[in-house]
């Protein structure tokens, strides 16, 4: 097996353990909510990527002018969830304040749903203007095609313009795996399962004077921000993961550009092949090309049956024709349906993006003669 879906879901790299609940008044409440506080400073470390970053670079750490606080971490069921509440629960804290929200139309649907949804309910509006934002959400690496956002310029901006807007990142593709400067930063959403961690934990900074209303009520978890019981054995585990991958960012960077490069080789080998990005800075994980004249849909299943495994970079609806991001973002209809999207993990190897890119070759040549 060749896997290539590490932007869907990495494989966890830490065993389940066993916690007791952190609010009970007992010795193993007290154990598990000392793990709790412990995986907040974790946590908080890997964000600004300090700790014991050894393998990073001075240049890197002096630009870090931001240290999250352990407790401006909220912990969540995901990124889903976090980017939920991120920007619901500050279009409901601010609904006086005549909220606006700007994001780009190619984001992540978790993020572009909520919005939707604000203002359908009346809470919020859009300006695509930028002209009085009051919340600007922008994920750190687009899912589709890998393109990372310039976040400092990017808030720089926003905030010279508007000095009280609030900047909200999605970072369920960069966390762990790219710099992250948080200065003008306001709000980030992580999600545990995209840097090895497990399923359904994750989590949402939020800095200081931020006002969000909770999304759900009960037990005042979370400091009254998110009530229900924690799962602690997803949220160590998802703490360990981030620990080693931030530790580790400069050398993991380092082996994933170089498997990239393997299957970027493809352009070399295979007529008609295009690679989509956006024309910035493209994270290393994630690469998403075009094999003009096979539709996705049937390169993924082809290449499945082979043992590598890999996305579609177009969304496919057989019923309904509905457009892709791909689409969103500029890319023709024949670029966008036949495109696929590669996704690595540091536990990939150079032997497996060899083999996977000769499979390829085999499955494209073979998929064009026979539409042929």
């Amino acid at each position: 097996m060749i896997y290539f879906d590490n932007a869907a879901t990495t494989l966890p790299i830490y065993t389940s353990k066993t916690l007791y609940n952190p609010s009970s008044p007992h010795a193993l409440g007290i154990e598990a909510e000392r793990a709790l506080r412990n995986a907040r400073k974790t946590i908080a470390s890997a964000l600004c990527l300090t700790g014991k970053s050894s393998d990073l670079p001075a240049k890197t750490l002096s630009k870090i002018n931001h240290i999250p606080a352990a407790d401006e971490i909220i912990f969540t069921s995901g990124g889903t969830e976090s980017n939920n509440l991120a920007i619901l629960g500050f279009s409901l804290a601010n609904q006086r304040h005549n909220t606006n929200l700007i994001s780009s139309p190619h984001e992540h649907p978790s993020v572009l749903a909520p919005i939707y949804f604000a203002c359908e309910r009346g809470w919020a509006f859009t300006d695509d203007t930028n002209k009085g934002a009051t919340l600007v959400s922008v994920s750190h690496v687009n899912h589709e095609t890998g393109d990372i956002n310039d976040l400092g310029s990017i808030s720089a901006k926003i905030k010279k313009d508007n000095p009280s807007a609030v900047i909200h990142v999605d970072g369920a593709q960069g966390f762990c795996k790219e710099n992250i400067n948080l200065e003008d930063i306001d709000m980030y959403s992580f999600s545990g399962h995209k840097c090895h961690g497990p399923m359904g934990v994750g989590g949402l900074w939020v800095k200081k004077g931020i006002r969000l209303t909770p999304l759900q009520y009960g037990g005042g978890q979370e400091n009254n921000r998110r009530s229900g019981t924690e799962n602690i054995a997803a949220i160590v585990q998802m703490a360990e993961a981030a620990e080693y991958m931030s530790q580790r960012l400069l050398v993991n960077h380092t082996h994933i550009t170089e498997i990239k490069a393997i299957l970027l080789s493809l352009r070399d080998n295979l007529p008609d092949v295009y690679v989509n990005t956006l024309g910035g800075e493209v994270s290393p994980y994630i690469l998403n090309m075009s094999f003009i004249g096979v539709k996705g849909e049937i390169l993924v299943h082809a290449l499945s049956e082979m043992g590598v495994y890999v996305s579609m970079g177009a969304a496919c609806h057989s019923r309904k024709r509905v457009q892709s991001a791909l689409e969103i973002m500029g890319f023709s209809p024949e670029i966008a349906q036949s495109a696929i999207r590669f996704s690595f993990s540091p536990h990939n190897t150079l032997e497996e993006a060899t083999q996977a890119r000769d499979m390829i070759i085999d499955a494209v040549t073979r998929l064009r003669n026979v539409i042929r």
